[in-house]
Parts: C-alpha cells; sequence; structure tokens
C-alpha cells in the first residue's frame, strides 16, 4: 500500500490516512510511519516543517492510547535534530497533543538558545495554571533564566518541593533571585517539616534491606525530598533551621545524615566526632560525604581512618549494585585489585571485589582510578558479571577481566560521519552545464556577436568556478568514534584523540574549500594548548555532532568546554 516511488510520496500518503475515520487505517499508517523512521532518509526542511505543522491539526477521537497521530508525526519529524526547526516547533506548539508538547518542550530545551527563554517561560506560566502536559522539569535545568523567573514571579503556583529543586539548582550554578529571603525560608521550612513528618515513621527501623527491597520508591522519594531541602539550607540560615540540621544528625539514614553534616559545616555548628565518623564508615553514606566535603572544602575534616580508596570502591559499588541492579549486598569484601594501562596511556587501578547476595558469593569489579591524578579521580567502571566467585579461581577471575577490558579498549565505534563523495548526480550536473556552455559558443560562433561572446566567456569562466570549487569540496570526511575525532580533506588528515580535547568553539574563519574565500563560522577544535583541527559548520548537522561529542566525552575528567 506504501511501496510509493519516493518518500515525500509515502509520507504524504501515510498523512492523509492518519484522518481517515477508520481507526484500522490509522493503524496502518501508524506503523508505515514506524518502519519509515527506520530507514535512512533525506527530507527537505521545507517538507519537514510541514509535518511539524500538520502534527498540530485535528485529528480523528482516539480510539486507544497509540492512537496519537499528533506524537507520531512529529516524533518523525524531529528525528532530524536541528535549531532551525525550533521556531516551527514553538509555533505550532498549543495545538499540539499532551504526549506531542511534552517531546516538542525537550526539542526546545536541548536545541534552542537563549533567545527562546521567554517562550519557555510562557508555556511553563501557562502550564501551571492550565495543566494540560506533564512538564518534563529535568530539561530545564540548564535554562537559567527561565528558572530564575519562575522562582521570582510563579513561585505561589509551583508545588514547594519542586520550588526547593529548581532554587537550589540556581544556587548550585550561582544564578541569585530576587524573591524576598524570608518568603524563601518560610517555604523551605514548612516544606521541610512536611517531609520529616513523611520521613518520621521510617527512622527507627531504617535499613538497607528494607529501603530498596520493601519501602523502594515511596520511601526513595521522600529521602530526595530531605535531601533537597537540607542542600537548600546551606544557603539560608536562621535560629530555627540551626535546630532542624541538630536533629537532622541524629538520624538514623546515613545519607540524610551526611546532607546534614555538611550543612551544619557549612554554618559553622559543631559536629560531633562519633556521628562524623560514623557516616564515613558507613559504605551507603562514605562517598557522598567525602564528595560533599570536597565541594564545600572542608575535605580535611574527613576522618583520615576512613579515607582509603578500598573503602570508596566498596561504597560505589553499593550504590550501583542498589540502583543500577536493585541488589541489596549483605556484605561487600575487597579481594584484590589491578593496575594496567588505559587506552590513554595512563596507570589505571580496578578493583576486585565480593559482595554476598541471597547466601551467594558473587564477583564485581569497580574502577577506574587514575594512578597519575589525585587518588580517588576515576572514570565510570563498574563491572557486576553475576559470577559466583567460587566458579574460577582468584588469577583466572583476572585474567578474564584482563582480556576484557583489552578487547573493549580496542573496540571503537563511529558515532557520527560526514562524507562528500562524488556521486552520479555530479557527474548529470557537470554534463548539463557543459552542454550548456557548448550550446552558447556555437550560437556564438554563428552570430558572431562581440556580446555572445563575451556572454560564453564569462559563463565558461563560472563554470570553471564552479566545478573546480565542488572538486575542491570532494573527498573531505569527519568522523567521530569513541576513541577519537578525525578531520580528512585533500590536503592532508588531522585527527585527535577524545582525552585530548580541551575546548571546542565556534569562530568565524576563511573557508579554504571556496576559490573566493569569505569567513563563516568553523567548528575548532583544541587541545590543552593548541588547535589540532577545524571545519566549517555548515557543511554537517551541528546539534547533532555537538550532542555525540558531549556523549561521547562525558566520561572524562573534566569533560571538554563545548561552546553553547
Amino acid at each position: 500500500m506504501y511501496r510509493l516511488t519516493t518518500v515525500d510520496l509515502q509520507l504524504k500518503q501515510i498523512m492523509r490516512d492518519l484522518k481517515h475515520h477508520d481507526p484500522q487505517k490509522r493503524y496502518e499508517a501508524l506503523c508505515a510511519l514506524e518502519q519509515l523512521s527506520e530507514e535512512e532518509i533525506e527530507l527537505q526542511p521545507a517538507f519537514i516543517r510541514k509535518m511539524i505543522a500538520y502534527a498540530a491539526e485535528t485529528f480523528p477521537d482516539p480510539v486507544d492510547e497509540w492512537d496519537d497521530p499528533s506524537y507520531h508525526v512529529l516524533q518523525f519529524a524531529l528525528y532530524f535534530v536541528s535549531a532551525q526547526f525550533v521556531p516551527n516547533v514553538l509555533e505550532h506548539f498549543a495545538c499540539f497533543s499532551s504526549a506531542a508538547k511534552e517531546m516538542a518542550f525537550c526539542y526546545v530545551c536541548e536545541l534552542g538558545d537563549e533567545q527562546y527563554d521567554e517562550a519557555l517561560y510562557h508555556i511553563v506560566h501557562s502550564e501551571l495554571q492550565q495543566q494540560t502536559f506533564s512538564i518534563p522539569w529535568e530539561q530545564l535545568r540548564h535554562r537559567l533564566n527561565v528558572i530564575k523567573k519562575l522562582i521570582d514571579h510563579d513561585y505561589a503556583y509551583l508545588p514547594s518541593d519542586l520550588f526547593c529543586w529548581l532554587l537550589l539548582h540556581l544556587h548550585r550554578e550561582g544564578v541569585a533571585c530576587h524573591l524576598q529571603q524570608d518568603e524563601i525560608v518560610s517555604i523551605l521550612i514548612r516544606q521541610y517539616r512536611q517531609t520529616k513528618e513523611m520521613y518520621a515513621p521510617y527512622d527507627a527501623d531504617y535499613s538497607p534491606m528494607f529501603v530498596f527491597r520493601f519501602w523502594k520508591e515511596n520511601y526513595l522519594s521522600i529521602r530526595a525530598d530531605m535531601h533537597v531541602c537540607l542542600s537548600l539550607m546551606e544557603f539560608y540560615f536562621n535560629e530555627e533551621i540551626a535546630t532542624l540540621l541538630q536533629e537532622a544528625l541524629s538520624f538514623r539514614d546515613p545519607t540524610i545524615q551526611a546532607r546534614a553534616i555538611v550543612t551544619a559545616l557549612q554554618h559553622r555548628l559543631t559536629v560531633a566526632d562519633d556521628v562524623l565518623l560514623a557516616c564515613a564508615n558507613n559504605i551507603e553514606s562514605a562517598s557522598l560525604l567525602y564528595e560533599e566535603m570536597e565541594r564545600i572544602g572542608k575535605k580535611q575534616l574527613f576522618p583520615m581512618e576512613a579515607n582509603k580508596l578500598n573503602h570508596f570502591a566498596k561504597s560505589h559499588l553499593f550504590y550501583v549494585l542498589t540502583h543500577e541492579y536493585g541488589v541489596v549486598p549483605n556484605d561487600i569484601e575487597m579481594i584484590n585489585h589491578i593496575e594496567m594501562e588505559n587506552e590513554y596511556n595512563e596507570k589505571v587501578r580496578y578493583y576486585f571485589l565480593a559482595y554476598v547476595d541471597e547466601q551467594e558469593k558473587y564477583v564485581a569489579w569497580v574502577g577506574v582510578y587514575v594512578q597519575s591524578q589525585d587518588g580517588r579521580s576515576m572514570f565510570e567502571y563498574t563491572y557486576v558479571p553475576f559470577i559466583p566467585i567460587q566458579q574460577y579461581s582468584i588469577e583466572e577471575h583476572k585474567k578474564y577481566f584482563i582480556e576484557q577490558i583489552k578487547q573493549e579498549q580496542q573496540t571503537e565505534h563511529t558515532l557520527f560521519r560526514q562524507q562528500w563523495t562524488f556521486r552520479w548526480t555530479n557527474i548529470l550536473s557537470y554534463t548539463v552545464l557543459m552542454l550548456f556552455i557548448c550550446s552558447r559558443w556555437l550560437v556564438a560562433v554563428e552570430e558572431k556577436s562581440v556580446f555572445l561572446y563575451v556572454l560564453s566567456f564569462l559563463l565558461t569562466a563560472l563554470g570553471i568556478v564552479f566545478v573546480v570549487n565542488d572538486w575542491r569540496k570532494r573527498n573531505r570526511e569527519i568522523v567521530l568514534t569513541t576513541k577519537k575525532l578525525m578531520y580528512a580533506d585533500r590536503w592532508d588528515i588531522r585527527e585527535i584523540p577524545l582525552n585530548q580535547i580541551k575546548r571546542v568553539t565556534f569562530e568565524k574563519r576563511k573557508n579554504r574549500y571556496h576559490i573566493f574565500q569569505r569567513k563563516s563560522e568553523h567548528i575548532v577544535i583544541y587541545d590543552e594548548r593548541h588547535e589540532q583541527l577545524a571545519f566549517p559548520k555548515d557543511d554537517i548537522n551541528e546539534e547533532q555532532f555537538v550532542l555525540l561529542l558531549r556523549h561521547a566525552t562525558n566520561h572524562l575528567q573534566p569533560p571538554p568546554h563545548i561552546q553553547k
């Protein structure tokens, strides 16, 4: 039914069927749209804009959850990631379905620059009162202007837990709001007391087994709200807050206790040595406490007897097991460690641990700790194979793990590739151009007209410029892999390992691929000191490239600074 000659025709037929009164027709159209989305296709920007507008049109009443053409059409259109479509998404935003609005909101937050902050604010401002879709608040984390305006002008419409979370994020980013401090403290204390009332029934029976096996989401949500309130108290203080902090230092949840310790230290309140030591020795809170004390510049107060790398490795494994695998270990034991060089020629260490679950002891590896830097710098790599430790000897476990690491180091996946190759369409263009110029010369010779001779000469010169200019662009390639970034053209091949990328900027440069050089935006890659490579921004999907580069370098410490 949808095997038509071009993608455009297929999509037009699909969009017609999505308005059909028969649900079966709409279902078949959605299936065809999903199948088309899995193919590598190219669409003109004008057609994508039409699809965005189409997603805002009126469709037949849905018969089931799947029957949401607005969402599916918009999802298909937004597969083509580009900031040029942000104005179109905003123009039609009000007419999208609820699910489509949520997706469109995320798209604008991700790709829109600061000029769209006002539009985002008006969407959220309106939504707080009308509630037509679920606002993905996490996507607003980097839109500080929007958050600031919401705190200053719309705080009365914000739930107090959300208000505290947004305000804490502003403070952590160093952005001041203009809301009266007395009003903020009042909301903060009220939210903390409400959350503490919900926490109180759990405190006496607290244990990791109850938290991650029986209490689960309900308790973890309460704990998260307690963390936010206690963290926000770092920036606001009075006698009542001091009393609340002293009380929180006695709570049985070690992570809440760690938050209270950090905030108390910030306000120069006394923290008993035994409380500090107990929290530092607890594997559930050790890493959190150290990292937070390091953040506020008080890591020298961390108990030295607990400041051991293997202790932090056990704490990190506990977090991964409980939060990512739903495993609550009865015990975690340090077995050994291995040291080796990684793909960046750095000395690294992996810790070999064993944990007990359901009376069975299993293997786990925690790393990657970089030995050339300070003792706690690490890239996230926690490997939990669910292999009983008695299945192999210690040396065999080490051997298998080393083999796996070396295999992963040698594996290189391509994340982004842009090539400029010579295609048959270029031959056709050259042929048409040549025939046209030849015909002009034949007419000029036949007419023996000076004007036609001059015109033919100018056309020939322009044709030569076009061909040479096009030829200069060929054989260029940009490749981003999980290991490196490579750029090749007719003149040379340049590449840089990802760990050496320190800065990515957008700069005006002369375009070497045009005969008449003009300045255009280039993406410029720097290492610690020098520029390593640069290429024109217009020739690639900039948004997609930057997103993939962030994804590929997020694990580096520190990741490169990428200009927004």
